[in-house]
Parts: structure tokens; sequence; C-alpha cells
């Protein structure tokens, strides 16, 4: 189990591409540049949450999941 206090970084899911590694722009696929094409980051681990999965994401992340 991951601690999700205090202020260590953490590896999350990237919000920008939701782990895919890429986004479209325009209809082209692009590399992400938020992840360098990873589909994590590291943020720290008062930003974040576990999800109903049991993965890492941001805090402000929209997954669409009900709890």
């Amino acid at each position: 189990m991951v601690d999700l206090t205090g202020s260590h970084d953490v590896k999350a899911i990237c919000p920008r591409c939701m782990g895919n590694g890429y986004i479209r722009v325009q209809g082209e696929p692009l590399n992400c540049p938020q992840c360098d094409s990873q589909g994590w980051v590291m943020l720290p681990a008062y930003q974040c949450r576990i999800n109903i999965e049991g993965g890492i994401e941001p805090r402000w992340m929209k997954s669409g999941e009900s709890i």
C-alpha cells in the first residue's frame, strides 16, 4: 500500500493522456509532452488519490468512477 500523506513523490497516472502516452490534436495522434509518452508522472503524494481500480491518480483528474 502506498502512503499518500506527506510531500514525497509518487508515480501517478498522467492527467493529460490518461495513461495512454499520446494525445490527439486536430485528429492527429501526438506523443504526450507532459509524461514523455510514459503514461505516468511523478507528483507529490498529498496531490494524489487511489482510484477504484487501485491505481494512483491526481486528485483533480476526473475518472468518472462512482464510489
